[in-house]
């Protein structure tokens, strides 16, 4: 492969839902990027990563996909299926205690949590001495026993799951994960996506994207 094609890295982009292009905007500026998945040479897709420039022009912003899903299905408008399937391939962050133990709080209906935020603007809006970057799997192997999760308590959609529910998503059936997937394709429906390229880092590598508009405000 020639070095020029080595440097190439590809990624689809969250943009912010009210960002649009100026005419002579050629590529989407970084702080109006939400966050991006990074997209294998085989053309899988890595987890989500949040975009820690990202500056909301939003008062109460969807921050990242999971962000999203969550007040969908706290609006009854997508099932715990594809919430299920989101958080599998999320990446979190835990809050910590100074004891290097995770953070529980009361959530707004009294019961225990343990804190997570599900991107860095989130981190920002929440108090904790320390935090932890984990899998859905880290977080459940860090859940004491009968003690829920509150999700981005600092935000505009506080959510708390309960401790079982986030072990059951850990051990889908590869059957129950295809269907999820069916259930996704058949609600998106056929979309329009802007092919952009956009220039990052020091060295300016071109990289090319897949500019997304985020859904679920």
């Amino acid at each position: 492969m020639p070095a020029d094609e080595q440097d190439m890295e590809n990624y689809f982009l969250l943009m912010d839902p009210d960002w649009r292009p100026q005419p002579d905007e050629e590529v989407p500026p970084i702080e109006a990027v939400i966050g991006l998945w990074p997209l294998a040479a085989d053309g899988s897709v890595g987890p989500f990563r949040s975009n820690p420039g990202y500056e909301p022009r939003d008062e109460n912003p969807v921050t990242d996909p999971l962000d999203a899903m969550l007040r969908l299905t706290m609006q009854g408008r997508a099932p715990a299926e594809q919430l299920q399937l989101l958080m599998r391939d999320a990446l979190f962050e835990v809050a910590l205690n100074g004891d290097q133990r995770p953070l529980i709080v009361k959530s707004p209906d009294d019961v225990r949590c343990v804190v997570v935020a599900t991107s860095m603007p989130q981190v920002r809006r929440i108090s904790a001495p320390q935090w932890q970057h984990q899998d859905l799997t880290g977080v459940v192997s860090l859940l004491p026993d009968g003690v829920d999760v509150l999700f981005n308590p600092g935000g505009a959609v506080p959510f708390r799951l309960t401790g079982d529910f986030l072990r059951e998503t850990t051990i889908m059936s590869d059957e129950e994960v295809a269907a999820a997937y069916e259930t996704l394709r058949a609600e998106q429906g056929d979309q329009r996506i802007e092919v952009l390229p956009w220039v990052i880092g020091e060295d300016d590598t071109e990289v090319t994207v897949e500019a997304v508009p985020a859904q679920g405000k």
